[in-house]
This record gives C-alpha cells, sequence and structure tokens, in this order.
C-alpha cells in the first residue's frame, strides 16, 4: 500500500502519527530489520495493521494485558523463517505467542520502561485524570505513554502504573515531582511476569440490542432514548477505538472500545448469540 492511500484512513489530525507508523513499516521493509515504534499507538492504528502488512509481520506490546494503547514492532519474514515452519504471525499481547514462535522478550525487546508512582491517599481521593494531568504537565506527549492503570491498597497508597517510551523514562523519573498537590515516590519496574501487573478492572452488563449500530449500543448502555443520543454523536462526545465517530449508523464489531463522554468507556467483549426475537446479546465492560 503507498504510503498516501495508508494516511487516508486515518482522520486529519492523526495524520501525523500515521505518517511515522508507515516509516517505520518502510525501515523495516527496505533493510530487513526489526523496526519498533518509540510512540504507543491506539486501536484504531493496530487493527489496521492486522497480522501483516505489506508483507511485514506486527507484533504488539503495550506491557499490560488487552492494553489498549500499543507500541508496534514490523517483523521481517527473514527473522522467523524456518521457526516450525511457519513465516506467518500475528501477535496481540501475549507473551506465549511469541515464546511458541522461537521468540522472548529479550529478542523482541520493544523501548519502554514501566514506571509505578506512588502517593498517599489518605486524605482525598487521586484520580486517572490527575496522574494523567501531572504527567502531561512535564510536556510530555501523550503518544509517548501506554496505558495507566490504577491499583489502590485500601489503607494508604495508591498507586498508577504506565509504561512509557524509554527515551523519556529517566526525564520522567527526575521531573515528577507530585501528582496535583500531593508528593509522590516514582520508580522503574522490572517487569518479568506479566501475569504479576495490575490489570484493567470492568464492570460487566448483558445488553439487548436490535444490531450493533453505534445509536442502539449508545442508546442501551447510556439509558437513553435513540432520539436524544443522536446530539452526542453528532457533537463528536462520542469515540470509536479512540477516535470521533459521528456515523449514528456505523456498525460495530466485537473488540470495539466506545468512550462516550460522561458516562465512560466501554469494550464490547462478547456475543452472547439471539434473544427468541432475535435481538443480538452482548457482554458490555466498562472500565473502572
Amino acid at each position: 500500500m503507498k504510503k498516501e492511500n495508508f494516511l487516508k484512513q486515518f482522520p486529519k489530525e492523526q495524520e501525523y502519527l500515521a505518517s511515522k507508523l508507515y516509516n517505520y513499516y518502510e525501515i523495516a521493509q527496505d533493510y530487513e530489520i526489526i523496526s519498533f515504534t518509540e510512540e504507543f499507538y491506539t486501536p484504531n492504528f493496530w487493527k489496521k495493521l492486522g497480522k501483516k502488512f505489506g508483507g511485514v509481520n506486527i507484533v504488539c506490546d503495550g506491557v499490560f494485558e488487552d492494553s489498549d494503547r500499543r507500541q508496534i514492532a514490523f517483523v521481517p519474514d527473514s527473522f522467523i523463517d524456518g521457526i516450525d515452519g511457519h513465516n506467518n504471525f500475528g501477535f496481540e499481547n501475549n507473551e506465549s505467542d511469541l515464546e511458541n514462535f522461537g521468540f522472548n522478550r529479550n529478542e523482541l525487546q520493544f523501548s519502554n520502561k514501566l514506571l509505578r508512582i506512588s502517593i498517599d491517599s489518605r486524605f482525598r481521593e487521586y484520580l486517572h485524570k490527575d496522574f494523567l494531568g501531572s504527567l502531561m504537565g512535564l510536556n510530555v506527549k501523550r503518544e509517548l505513554m501506554g496505558d495507566l492503570i490504577l491499583e489502590d491498597d485500601k489503607k494508604k497508597w495508591i498507586c498508577g502504573y504506565i509504561p512509557v517510551s524509554e527515551k523519556i523514562s529517566d526525564y520522567i523519573v527526575s521531573e515528577l515531582k507530585q501528582i496535583g498537590k500531593a508528593v509522590c515516590e516514582i520508580e522503574i519496574v522490572d517487569v518479568k511476569n506479566k501475569n504479576d501487573l495490575p490489570k484493567y478492572r470492568y464492570d460487566d452488563k448483558l445488553i439487548i440490542v436490535p444490531s450493533k449500530r453505534l445509536d442502539s449500543i449508545v442508546s442501551t448502555i447510556t439509558n437513553l432514548s435513540r432520539t436524544k443520543v443522536i446530539h452526542p454523536i453528532e457533537k463528536g462526545k462520542v469515540f470509536v477505538d479512540y477516535v470521533e465517530e459521528k456515523n449514528k449508523s456505523k456498525l460495530l464489531e466485537i473488540g470495539s472500545l466506545i468512550t462516550i463522554r460522561g458516562f465512560g468507556k466501554y469494550k464490547l467483549f462478547l456475543d452472547k448469540g439471539e434473544t427468541r426475537k432475535g435481538k443480538e446479546r452482548i457482554l458490555v465492560k466498562k472500565y473502572i
């Protein structure tokens, strides 16, 4: 695919990131080397790449299980030819998948460091926006940071875990002094076993909808009528896979991430079949 055609798949405001992503692909293709992104890409990027793009294999890693923001590696076939007879593969975020094809994390080393930021939470509640706001206050680009997961010990500390591009990790450790007005402690975590890392927490909800149309799903999630959800959709308050979506008729797929301003973020997790009346039953997970 030519670069200009690749760029057309993404919104104008994401053209810069899309262009950088294509450049990483060209390096892998032209020089037959593994090319790693420094940036963490949202699902609308890595879903479009699929398992293989332009003859180059795609490997994604966001550190956390089921991460939304992921760094991407472009791996030429020459690096895996002859391994168990395979020459085509695709990975989501699964360490065992890498091992099955003769790789381990040391051989496919993504350029990131996992930070743990701890603050005393006995006197007020700290939210995702507090941590991210303080990080962004260091003039760090959002795309150089992965997902942020908070973990509360229910006693004194709340910890924010976030993978960042290796090139900015030392800067953040040196410069981040507080979250809001609270003094923080920050350290780099050695990622040896992903099973030991914090995981997303969800509230599960089974919804029944006539179809997977955007307006139908948003209406059911928010308990608003389909007429009332048209306004926030058309005003750009609904995002699918981190991209503003104004087409109320858009058909969503299982695995889609829906962010509704004022209502939160949701994942269409599992298709649970149809009701007797032919409506669709979908398991939805709300991020908490």
